[in-house]
This record gives C-alpha cells, structure tokens and sequence, in this order.
C-alpha cells in the first residue's frame, strides 16, 4: 500500500503543478512574465543597469495587451485553445477590466520614469487595441489581426520596440541598437508565425489569414529558416559587439532552427509545449546572462 499512496500523493502533486503553469499560461501571466525577461536580457546585454520599474511596466502593458486579446479572440480560441477559450467565458468583464488597469498602471510608471519611457509603452497599447478591435472601421481598414502578415509584423514591432528602446534610455552609445532591435523583431516574428501554425485550423475555419493559412506550413517554414539564416548573417556582422554574450546568442540562434524544424511539422505537440519551448527562451537566456555576470564578477574580484 505504501508505494500506491505516495504514488498517488507525487501523481496528485505534479496534476497540481500542471494545473498552476496551465492557469499562469491561460491568463496571460506566462506571456508577460516572459516579456519582462526579454526586457531584462536586453538591459543586460545592452549594458545597462536594469530598472525595476520599467520591467514592471513591461509585465503590466503586455499581460494587457493579451488580455485584451484573449477576449476578443474567443471565436478563433474555442477551436485552436479551448482552455483559454473556457478560462475566458463569462469573465469578459474582469479580464477588460484588468486589461485597462494594467494598461493605466503601465503607462503611469513609464511617465514616472520618463516621458519618453511612457510613449514607448504607448506603441504596444495602440497596436493592442487597433489590432484586436474593429477600432479602425471608422475609416474603412478592417482589425489589423485580419490583414495578411500585418498581425505578426505589428506584435514583433510592438514587442522588439520596448525591448530594445526602454533600456535606450540610458544608453550612451547607440551601436548596440542597430543589432538588438532587429534580433529581437526577427525573434519575436518568428515565435508569433509558429503560434500561428499552431492556430492554423481555427484560423482557417474563421477566415484569419496568417502566413500558415495563406502560403501553407511547408512554406512557412522555409520562409521561418530564411529569416533565422539572415539573423545569424546581422550577428556574425555585429558579433564585436557582444563579445562578452557569445555563447548565450550562438545558443539562442542553434535553438532557433531546433525549434522552426521541431513545431513546423505535423506531429501533435501538447499545448503547454508552445509557450514553454518559444516564449519561455527569454527566461532561459535572462538566466544565462544572469549566471554570466555572477561569473564575470567573481573572477574579476579574484
């Protein structure tokens, strides 16, 4: 009997934990954990003292943009995530409600920070509401989600513009920009793409036309392959730079391809597995740099 109880107690304890990363994942917790992370690696990597609040304002704008569009979204998500799509039923409400009130805090902190702080969090705002809302009708363009390859290049512009221009702040040298933004623009593009291919069939069911929808997963993954070729080509041109990081952005272009190859396929993957393996990257590479300056300091002061 003993062994079947704690058998049962590990199998009840690991349901648990499941339950608890699928909740954090559903409720945009996960996504805008993973963008602060982003942002923290870029503070680092750009040499720049990370500031505490600006990686909040980070967390708060971006778990408002997908909250806001985890409830506009409901239609496509009741057929690709049915989780989420449960998660967000009847909670309409609280989760707007909770989207304005990062968004306000966001923006406040930002403001408190700088004024140019708060209008460069004012891009993922604008471009969350006018991409997941028919905002735009008035004048005849239709919700920019609608329009082919304008969704994936507005969260990758959105996301790579805070990420690489907040630390700019207090930045004295504006090299190391001309890399970063395009590193995390390609990185960023290329995630939303593979979660596009993850939503292909509720997409096409609902008419939404990405790049897998469209040119088809073959394709897509071809074009995906390309644009990493290219990222690692803008690396290797800007490498000088980051001398100090090398390992971390070899392992992160390596993994880039791994994980193209690995999603663009036609095997079933769990949907715990998308968030982890693409957005939880920026966790993992936060860590690196992380552990690399503990590193970096001992061996210094010895």
């Amino acid at each position: 009997m003993g062994p079947v109880i704690i058998s049962k107690s590990i199998r009840a304890y690991l349901i648990g934990i499941g339950d608890i990363i699928s909740f954090l994942m559903v409720s945009s917790v996960f996504t805008a954990f993973t963008s602060l992370m982003m942002l923290y690696f870029s503070f680092i990597v750009l040499g720049v003292t990370p500031k505490p609040i600006l990686l909040c304002a980070m967390f708060l704008v971006i778990y408002g943009v997908y909250s806001l569009n985890k409830v506009t979204d409901r239609k496509e998500d009741a057929i690709n995530m049915p989780v989420r799509s449960t998660f967000v039923s009847g909670n309409e409400r609280f989760l707007l409600t909770l989207a304005i009130a990062s968004y306000t805090a966001a923006l406040l902190l930002g403001l408190f920070e700088s004024p140019f702080a708060a209008s460069i969090l004012l891009v993922p705002f604008l471009s969350g509401v006018i991409y997941s809302t028919n905002s735009l009708s008035i004048i005849g363009i239709p919700r920019l989600k609608d329009i082919f390859l304008v969704k994936s290049l507005i969260v990758a512009f959105s996301l790579a513009v805070c990420a690489a221009f907040l630390p700019a702040i207090h930045l004295h040298s504006s090299a190391k920009l001309y890399f970063i933004f395009p590193f995390f623009f390609s990185k960023v593009f290329i995630n939303t793409v593979l979660f596009d291919v993850r939503d292909v069939g509720g997409d096409s069911l609902n008419g939404v036309k990405t790049i897998p929808v469209v040119i088809g997963i073959k394709r897509t993954r071809q074009m995906l392959l390309l644009i990493q070729s290219l990222l690692v080509v803008w690396f290797v041109l800007f490498s000088d730079l980051f001398s100090k990081y090398y390992v971390i952005l070899i392992t992160s272009m390596v993994y880039g391809y791994l994980y193209i190859l690995y999603f663009c396929n036609t095997k079933h993957h769990s949907a715990m597995s998308w968030d982890i393996l693409l957005d939880g990257e920026w966790i993992s590479m936060s860590i690196g740099v992380w552990l690399y300056l503990i590193l970096f300091s001992t061996v210094g002061n010895t």
